[in-house]
């Protein structure tokens, strides 16, 4: 989250330990929270499709008639719309952590996305709707663990956004992946590596120890925040076979206290975002 008043945001950074610390270990705070923090924002959702899209067709690959698949949809069917109404023959989505909610204000938040996307194809009707409910021959979704469910074909496009920091076996998730694509298929990540704690300070996390953060600090499906690095990721990537050729990066200023085991390559550290265009060759 960003604060942005700046007294705020110096008070909430000191007190980040117990504040961490409360929100990871009192369900409490975090059902209260729940759709504030969790809820998908899809006209920024949108907007980063576009991004992914411009960077995808610049690199000669087309969306007609191909089967997709996006990690870690949140409660958003935003991306999967698109990529229908780009062409797509399918799109499945895969979560391991469903934030679908059988709530009024997840009902208003499926038909605003609806609208926005009726309105942007200037379509009255969408294909892939049928009686108000998603048509599950063009839309499919699996609540689970990627590297645990089944999925029966490979797939030609792979799409990520805001998703591998928050997963805890990175590798083995890659594996997936790298099984599950097609040979010449596409992978789009976007991933942000910063501290989701305050945007202000994107780097917070690097103050404490990878015991201290594991333990006490970020806890699978509340608020889980892995750390791995722009330079791990890369490795990752190859190790399996994938090729990145397009990459955008962001950086930012680190902090003046960092742990022992965030001193090395420093030059790597500051990457906070990144967005990869990979491909499968073999």
């Amino acid at each position: 989250m960003k604060v942005n008043n700046k007294f705020i945001s110096g008070v909430y950074d000191k007190l980040d330990l117990p504040i961490r610390f409360l929100y990871c270990r009192v369900p409490f705070l975090s059902k209260i929270l729940f759709w504030k923090l969790y809820s998908s924002d899809f006209e920024k959702l949108d907007s980063k499709f576009e991004e992914m899209k411009d960077v995808v067709v610049k690199n000669n690959f087309n969306f007609k008639n191909k089967v997709c698949l996006e990690l870690g949809p949140g409660n958003s069917y935003i991306n999967a719309y698109n990529l229908l109404m780009n062409g797509a023959k399918q799109v499945i989505l895969v979560d391991k952590y469903s934030r679908y909610l059988k709530a009024k204000k997840q009902k208003e938040f499926f038909n605003h996305e609806l609208d926005f996307i009726k309105q942007k194809y200037g379509q009255k009707d969408l294909f892939f709707i049928k009686k108000g409910k998603i048509n599950h021959k063009y839309i499919k979704f699996i609540e689970g663990d990627l590297t645990e469910v089944q999925i029966e074909n490979k797939v030609d496009f792979i799409l990520s956004i805001s998703v591998f920091e928050h997963i805890k076996n990175v590798e083995t998730v890659i594996k997936k992946l790298a099984g599950l694509i097609k040979k010449k298929g596409f992978m789009y990540h976007a991933i942000d590596m910063r501290d989701h704690y305050n945007f202000n300070n994107p780097f917070l996390f690097y103050k404490y120890s990878d015991q201290t953060w594991e333990k006490y600090l970020t806890k699978e499906g509340v608020s889980f925040t892995n750390r791995v690095r722009y330079d791990e990721y890369i490795d990752l990537f190859k190790k399996y076979g994938l090729e990145v050729i397009f990459e955008k990066v962001e950086k930012f200023p680190l902090p003046k206290k960092i742990a022992d085991d965030f001193l090395n390559n420093k030059e790597m550290k500051n990457i906070g975002v990144v967005n990869l265009l990979i491909r499968k060759n073999d």
